[in-house]
């Protein structure tokens, strides 16, 4: 089974679980003398049998994160999803550094108290193209390997 694959089965498995324990919440009670349509202590053990699954899963999942390279950089897949979070954390961070001023332009017309940039809004918004093109590479990296890479299947 491929990386990808994995991914997407964790994420069928964990809505399955989702309907379960939903299901299970209803019918943990019922009109005196009557049974619920489903049995709470059956679904209660294919909860706990879902879970062990996903849990599998995402050992699997994780293990052959921080075991196969990418890029030329041969980076762990895990390190290059944390720089993808990361990086978009920056952007995000550099994106809303005017923000604030351009917001605040009535303000300071008011207070008539003259406010100077000590940063290049240019210079951000080039670093900002620069960390997105990373990003992108990055993102590009994780998706042929999500569908290349075979999923180590090895669990406790």
């Amino acid at each position: 089974m491929k990386l990808g694959e994995a991914l997407s089965l964790l994420k069928k498995e964990k809505s399955r679980l989702a309907r379960l324990i939903l299901l299970r919440k209803a019918n943990v009670y019922a009109d005196e003398g009557k049974k619920p349509e489903f049995n709470p202590e059956k679904l209660t053990e294919e909860i706990n049998q879902k879970l062990e699954k996903i849990r599998k899963l995402k050992i699997n999942i994780q293990k052959t994160n921080l075991s196969k390279e990418i890029g030329e950089e041969k980076i762990s897949i895990a390190e290059a999803i944390i720089k993808v979070g990361d990086l978009r954390s920056q952007i995000a961070q550099l994106s809303d550094l005017f923000e604030g001023h351009k917001r605040n332009l009535y303000f300071e017309r008011e207070q008539k108290i003259p406010q100077v940039a000590h940063l290049s809004e240019t210079e951000i918004e080039e670093e900002i193209e620069r960390l997105e093109i990373f990003k992108t590479k990055l993102d590009n990296l994780l998706q042929i390997a999500n569908w290349n890479v075979e999923l180590i299947s090895k669990t406790p």
